[in-house]
């Protein structure tokens, strides 16, 4: 298993169950969407607000600069903040290609907004709301890597051209699962396009 995976997906104990406030367990809180439109290799999905935590490098790939993303970020959210509070790991972790370098994305959990979020001791560390949208998702098993997340953008640009969908933005790498998790992995790639619902 490569070095990128386990710092991409997060080898660390607030990932699978978390222990919560009242000492009960409780899974890992995931960001929400809606499916929209379900098709047989690909699903578009309307994806809400949500408030990022990013960190950006002049790295070129996915892989590249990687393990520094995901400490600054996991050390933020372990407490390297003005409350010096723990914030819960949430699913995915967003790693996203830009024509400046990459970007690694944390979703904060749903009960905090920009106004409560405490703000990170690093000052590289960006705090700001997702633009509400549709994305096309496109999903894989197994363990990730740099080859088989370019294969799955290929894929998913190519059912998107197929089916007259346009794109507008970069595409984006999800992982949910930490690395210890074997079986029943969730990796997907997606990107925002135009889309219209369709009116009941």
């Amino acid at each position: 298993m490569s070095k990128f995976l386990f710092i991409a997906l997060g080898a660390i104990a607030f990932w699978g169950i978390q222990e919560d406030n009242t000492g009960a367990m409780a899974k890992t809180e995931e960001q929400p969407y809606k499916v929209v439109l379900k098709k047989e290799k690909f699903e578009i999905r309307y994806y809400p607000e949500a408030v990022f935590a990013t960190v950006r490098s002049s790295e070129e790939s996915y892989r590249s600069g990687s393990s520094n993303q995901f400490r600054r970020l996991a050390g933020f959210i372990f407490g390297g903040n003005s409350e010096s509070r723990q914030i819960p790991m949430t699913a995915p972790v967003y790693m996203e290609k830009t024509e400046s370098g990459n970007t690694m994305h944390f979703v904060m959990p749903k009960a905090y907004s920009l106004e409560t979020l405490p703000r990170p001791l690093d000052s590289g560390i960006e705090i700001a709301k997702s633009k509400p949208g549709y994305y096309a998702a496109y999903a894989f098993g197994g363990f990730a890597n740099e080859e088989k997340i370019l294969k799955a953008e290929a894929e998913l640009r190519e059912l998107l051209r197929q089916n007259g969908i346009k794109t507008t933005g970069n595409f984006k790498y999800l992982g949910y699962n930490a690395p210890y998790e074997v079986f029943n992995r969730r990796n997907e790639v997606v990107v925002a396009i135009e889309y219209e619902p369709v009116a009941n």
